[in-house]
């Protein structure tokens, strides 16, 4: 159970807190920040069913790439 808690931590709240910075989010309106933290988790999401084990490595590799970012969400 303990391994599995931290499996989370490590494969989702790590990467949305320090390499998506949402710990430095910040606004008013929760609806927004819900909203903005659920296009994080999807993010994640996408990147690792198309293969890329670090979301930072992935981010590097797809900058500027609109046609290839495109091409995975299809």
């Amino acid at each position: 159970m303990v391994r599995g808690h931290w499996s989370i931590e490590n494969r989702l709240h790590w990467p949305k807190d320090v390499v998506l910075n949402e710990d430095e989010t910040y606004g008013r309106d929760p609806n927004a920040l819900l909203i903005a933290s659920l296009f994080r988790s999807i993010t994640i999401n996408v990147l690792r069913l198309n293969g890329f084990d670090s979301v930072s490595s992935a981010l590097r590799k797809l900058a500027n790439q609109v046609e290839q970012i495109f091409h995975l969400l299809q």
